[in-house]
């Protein structure tokens, strides 16, 4: 492992006993079996000097030619394949100031303690303000080099309401069939004979999710300190935040899923509509608790509560089709049918209103 200058990542010329370059992050991996497939290994030269990205590109050809033919090699800087140094040095510099400009974005437009509740929020947004970041860099430099652009048709904007919807609609629709896929795993899983835990940890597996850690001890904290900036759960009244606001609305739907799960329990006739309906709640009650903790203060936090809000209305649709089927199947009385369908009617309202209010916030 070798430190080769001042603001350059650490190089790793780790071999596996198998051969191959191994990455700092992989060599616990590297010493229980051997790799699937030959690992990359990278290293950072941004931060650090000319000399020091010049010396591991020399380094690196050495080693090509003498130890591993097969040895391939991927310069950002291009210096590996052109030999460059000042084309190299310009890349450097370029890179070093759109990190300075990327910083500065992040200052201007910011990033919402929501982002912090998922990765891919957070990754999309950083994601976003690079692209104005990057647009502005390139106008600047053709401008510095002579060449003169409108910038009219240059978008150096926050991104619209519209968009930062259709990507957290996107982000939901890929969790929704990720959780359906594992639910389906699970199922196929424990009907061969396979533990529910067993099922659980295979199907987190092959979507490329963790296991959660066991912690047997009687006080659990949480395993990520995010966790903590997550909404109250419904159900937890003594640790809501002082912050979530329309409350009210969210015991409406606790009532409701209550009443679907005491429903489903005494459902004598096991009707399918029954799961249906406990399902449709949870997601009710989840998108609404969701939707009421965000303030309403910028484009993401409102395009979060959109998705979450149509989630809700998802849900509304499934379960008032639910309540139908079970009363065609007379799994419930007229007068059960009737208290569920008020309970929904003052739920949709609910969920028209804090829409309406998420679109129009802060126009």
């Amino acid at each position: 492992m070798i430190e080769l200058a001042p603001g350059h990542d650490t190089f790793s010329l780790l071999i596996s006993p198998e051969g191959d370059l191994t990455p700092l992050f992989q060599i616990e991996e590297a010493e229980k079996a051997p790799f699937d497939e030959p690992p990359s290994c990278f290293v950072k030269t941004q931060f650090g000097s000319l000399e020091g990205h010049i010396a591991i590109v020399h380094l690196l050809d050495a080693i090509q030619q003498r130890y591993c033919s097969n040895l391939k090699v991927t310069d950002e800087g291009e210096y590996y394949e052109k030999r460059d140094i000042q084309q190299l040095a310009q890349k450097m510099q370029f890179l070093r100031t759109a990190i300075r400009s990327l910083g500065e974005g992040l200052q201007e437009y910011g990033l919402n303690e929501e982002a912090a509740e998922d990765p891919k929020i957070l990754a999309t947004r950083i994601e976003r303000i690079a692209a104005l970041v990057h647009k502005k860099l390139w106008t600047e430099q053709d401008q510095a080099s002579g060449i003169v652009e409108s910038t009219a048709d240059v978008n150096l904007s926050e991104p619209t309401l519209e968009d930062e919807v259709h990507v957290m609609d996107r982000l939901e629709r890929q969790n929704q069939l990720r959780g359906e896929r594992m639910t389906r795993r699970i199922a196929e899983c424990t009907a061969d004979g396979m533990s529910a835990k067993e099922a659980f940890e295979l199907s987190m597996q092959e979507e490329g999710l963790p296991i959660p850690e066991q912690n047997n001890t009687s006080e659990m904290e949480p395993i990520e300190p995010w966790l903590h900036s997550l909404p109250c759960h419904p159900f937890d009244t003594a640790n809501e935040p002082s912050d979530c606001k329309n409350n009210a609305t969210v015991e409406q739907a606790q009532s409701l899923l209550i009443a679907a799960i005491e429903l489903a329990n005494n459902d004598s006739k096991k009707s399918s509509f029954s799961m249906v309906l406990t399902r449709a709640c949870m997601d009710i009650m989840g998108g609404l608790a969701q939707a009421t903790c965000f303030d309403l203060d910028d484009v993401t936090s409102r395009a979060l509560a959109i998705t979450q809000l149509k989630r809700a209305l998802t849900g509304h649709a499934y379960a008032r089709g639910a309540v139908f089927g079970l009363r065609a199947e007379q799994a419930i009385t007229q007068v059960q049918s009737t208290e569920l369908h008020a309970q929904l009617k003052a739920i949709l309202a609910k969920i028209h209103e804090l829409a309406e209010n998420a679109w129009s916030s802060n126009d």
